[in-house]
């Protein structure tokens, strides 16, 4: 399934610098500290700048329910080491304690946390959006030279396919 995901996004009908700027620009809203908001933004970017929105999609999927535990741990880390912060005192957690409102007023009162949080992310977002772009614009050009497509910036999208890579049914 997933080496079929890969495939079709080194497939797309569009130049290979167009999907590595929406796979980077995707990888940069993943590690954005937007939690939640990663998916719509990529689709709204994607939709604003006629980007392809599988490659936009696939890069902001870096972060999902498997990665999201470790790219917060990374994102609040690295923040925490440049910009400092209080001592994270989280309370103990239980089923009784999640009834009552002292667990939820110790856990609000952590929001102080937030601030190397956001720091982190935006340096791991403008991190991996980099180093992404030149990345996937190496992997698609090597897999289209071994496997015979070569679009360039100026080809119209192939019949079968609108200018957003979505596929036309007639």
């Amino acid at each position: 399934m997933l080496r079929s995901a890969i495939r079709n996004l080194l497939n797309l009908d569009d130049p290979p610098e167009k999907v590595a700027l929406a796979f980077a620009i995707g990888i940069f809203f993943g590690f954005s500290p937007l939690v939640g908001l990663q998916t719509l933004l990529a689709a709204l970017v994607a939709f604003i700048w006629k980007f392809n929105k599988l490659a936009i999609i696939s890069g902001s999927y870096i972060s999902n329910p498997w990665t999201m535990g470790p790219i917060i741990a990374a994102a609040w880390g690295l923040g925490r080491s440049i910009v400092g912060g209080p001592p994270m005192e989280l309370p103990e957690v239980s089923l009784a304690a999640l009834a009552g409102m002292d667990f939820w007023r110790q856990l609000a009162g952590q929001w102080r946390q937030l601030l190397p949080f956001a720091v982190g992310s935006m340096i791991l977002s403008t991190a991996g959006g980099l180093i992404s772009y030149p990345l996937m614009l190496h992997l698609i050009r090597s897999y289209r030279r071994k496997y015979g497509r070569n679009i360039s910036l100026s080809k119209e999208p192939a019949a079968g396919f609108d200018g957003d890579g979505d596929l036309i049914r007639r």
